[in-house]
């Protein structure tokens, strides 16, 4: 029975699944903010995954030229401690019609998926930015 008990506890108690969830959520909310300014103005934005910990939302198309979101010092974004991206380093930037591109520019529309991996002591989840559409589930 404290056996039992012990695993319970555990599992109860484990906050990664949380955690890793709150993460991506805020890197999905950032690369959905980049889609929707795309959409709705003249410019391209997009994100770039800069390294495993850190990535960045651009604007004009040019990846230096990156907007400081709310909540942000500047305009480099730093996953929590602990937190990384297992995804190589990348753009994704979207054109007038919200879908993903494969260059700053946007003007190489992806020809598959993207899938941007975010993880937390052990734990991961995905998001998939949807080719043809810029859908992200």
């Amino acid at each position: 029975m404290a056996v039992i008990t012990a695993v319970a506890a555990e599992r109860m108690f484990d906050q990664r699944a949380g955690e890793v969830g709150a993460i991506a959520a805020s890197v999905r909310n950032n690369i959905r903010y980049a889609r929707t300014r795309s959409m709705n103005s003249d410019e391209v934005f997009g994100v770039r995954i800069i390294s495993g910990t850190t990535y960045a939302v651009f604007r004009g198309g040019n990846v230096n030229t990156r907007v400081t979101m709310p909540g942000e010092a500047g305009g480099t974004i730093t996953l929590p401690q602990g937190a990384t991206f297992t995804t190589a380093a990348t753009t994704i930037s979207f054109d007038e019609w919200g879908r993903p591109c494969s260059d700053a520019s946007g003007t190489t529309l992806r020809t598959a998926n993207v899938t941007v991996t975010v993880g937390f002591q052990g734990a991961t989840e995905n998001i998939v930015i949807v080719r043809n559409t810029g859908f992200m589930r």
